[in-house]
Order: structure tokens, then sequence, then C-alpha cells
């Protein structure tokens, strides 16, 4: 069926129902877990394949499947009775793997290390992140041009080297930005084509012997945050499903999205098992709440601003009360609620 259907899968798959968008070779919604602009039909060697950054990847066959929701069986007759009557697409030569890589060096050349007060520093920092160590392996390029349906410019981004387990880049990771903030455009952060992304990740530290990996990169670098431990980013489940922990790593931490549906924790105990009967120490790290490790952090820091407030309040009632007990005027009890009000702002704003 596999061999009938190759080179047919274009039409195939428009006779059933797919959208001609999805078919154009260029990142959109995936039609099979709906997520935005994460999916690729790239249609390899004629066998309709496709790459979802949040599904696993596949061929013609799982995304008929998938968009039909038969049996195997089934969609096997539909696609021998449908590849009958459709005509092979004439390809066009995919880039080289050559030319992948060097417009991912092109792109990295024209980056600059991400300064204190810089677009990108200023968005992690508007993210909560205290930022003790600024990554080598993310920077900011002045401008990058961003393409959907909908939308065409230039745009300043973050982009971050996602490197393979053998330690070489494989491709790069863009978040664009405006004053910022991700850029007001459909889907703010892509991946540029590179060479097949199964165990790589983004290397936000050195290889230590106890290494954590997280899904996005905010998340990541608040694990480190919260908990000391160097933490890559994966970017997806897939990611972390896929992870292959390079020489010298001898435990390793899940910090897991706590998605409502389960993806994020399907996906980190699915890595921890594989990793386990390897060899591996693994612990999974799932946040109380839910969200990521990013949220957690955020959390964590309202409830300290707001116990901190709460003491604050204490004591100054505490010390009007001892003034008041002196005999202080009221003027003096008005000066001494300005005097630590704009202190207590003061250590705030530190």
């Amino acid at each position: 069926m596999r061999q009938i259907a190759k080179g047919r899968w274009r039409g195939i798959l428009l006779a059933l129902g797919l959208d001609e968008r999805t078919l154009s070779g260029k990142h959109c919604a995936c039609p099979l877990c709906g997520g935005k602009d994460r999916f690729r039909f790239d249609d390899k060697d004629g066998r309709g394949t496709y790459f979802c950054s949040g599904c696993r990847p596949g061929d013609g066959v799982h995304l008929a499947m998938g968009i039909t929701d038969l049996s195997f069986v089934e969609t096997a007759r539909r696609i021998e009775q449908l590849a009958g009557v459709v005509q092979p697409v004439t390809r066009t030569p995919e880039r080289s793997d050559d030319d992948k890589l060097d417009a991912l060096r092109r792109a990295f050349r024209e980056s600059k290390p991400i300064e204190r007060g810089d677009e990108a520093h200023r968005y992690l920092a508007g993210r909560g992140l205290a930022l003790y160590d600024l990554p080598e392996s993310i920077r900011l390029h002045p401008g990058m041009q961003y393409r959907d349906d909908e939308t065409s410019g230039m745009f300043p981004a973050m982009v971050s080297l996602v490197t393979g387990p053998d330690g070489k880049a494989v491709s790069i990771h863009r978040t664009y930005l405006r004053d910022a903030r991700k850029a007001p455009v459909a889907a703010p952060k892509k991946l540029m084509q590179g060479l097949p992304l199964a165990g790589a990740a983004i290397r936000l530290t050195p290889v230590s012997e106890v290494l954590g990996i997280a899904e996005g990169i905010e998340t990541a670098l608040a694990a480190s945050e919260l908990f000391e431990v160097p933490t890559w980013s994966c970017i997806s489940t897939a990611g972390i499903e896929s992870f292959e922990p390079p020489e010298g790593v001898r435990e390793i931490v899940i910090f897991a999205d706590h998605d409502a549906n389960f993806a994020g924790q399907k996906a980190a105990y699915a890595a921890a098992h594989r990793l386990k009967i390897r060899g591996f120490e693994v612990e999974v790290c799932v946040p109380p709440g839910v969200g990521d490790w990013l949220d957690e952090l955020n959390r964590r820091a309202h409830a300290e601003a707001l116990a901190h407030e709460e003491l604050v309040k204490s004591r100054l009632l505490a010390d009007l009360e001892r003034l008041r007990a002196g005999g202080a005027s009221h003027a003096e009890m008005l000066a001494h609620l300005e005097r630590q009000t704009h202190e207590a702002g003061g250590h705030r704003n530190l």
C-alpha cells in the first residue's frame, strides 16, 4: 500500500480532506494535535512524511489515519482506491544538509551574545527570570524574517542553538520579539529548517554529571533557578521523549510540565522509563499546579511578595502602636509612617 501511494500522498491527503495550506511544506497548525505552527509536511522520498514538534513524526499512513479516524485496514483500503486515480507529484529537490547548516551558521554569526538591557535580556527578565548567568547558546539577532499566511516582516529574535547528542548543531530555535515581548504574530517561536531533532536539546549549561531537562527555554531556566540544577531545553514533549544524554551524564532530572491533558507528564515518564532501563539515575519533578516550572517560579515569587508586604504591615502597625503608647503626636506618627513606607518601597525595588 505504501509503495502504491509513493509520490501521490499530496493528492491522496487532499482527497481525504486536508487543507491545501497544511501540505504547502511550510510550518502551520498541526491537523492532529492542533498546535499552532508546529507542523510541516515534508513528504521525504514521496512517503507523505511530516514533522510536528508536539506530536511524533510520521508518514502518510499515520497522517491519513489521524485525520480520518479510521482503522489501519480501512485507511489502507481508502488509500489504495485513491492512489489509483491520483497523479504522482513532480518533486522539487530538497535543500541539502550542507545548505541547511550554512543557513544556521549564517544566522548564528549575525547574532550577538545577550547583554543586560538588550531586547532578549528584557524579554527573559520580563518572564520573571533572575538571569544570574546568561547562557552562551542563546543570542540576539537584530532582525530575522518572519512569514506566515497572514503576516510578513522583520523582527529581532532570540536565537538558541539546538545541539545533537554528538555536540553538533542541528537547528536554531527563534523567538521573535517586539518591545521585549513575543512579537504579535501567530507563531512567535519557530525552528529553522535543519537536521533531524531526535535526541537534541538547547544546551543552556555545560555538560554535567547531574543534568535537568525541560520543554521550553524559559521553563529550563526557571527550573535551574529554583533547584540549582543545570537544565537544558528539549523544546517540546517530543524532544523530552527522544532526548539522548551526551557522554558524561549520570543522573537526569526531568522537569515536566503539569498539563491538564497529561501530555507533559506522559512524555516525562516515557523518557524516564527509557533512560532508567539504560542505567541512568532518573527523577521526574512535576509542579504542584497546572503549568510549567516558570509558572511555579512566578507563583512563588508572588507569594513571597505578598508575605513580605504582610510582614512590613504588621511591623509598621506594631511601631505605630508603640509610638502611640509613648505619647507621640499625630505628626510624628505620620512622619514615621511615610519614612517606613519609603524604605519598604526602596527595598522592594532593589
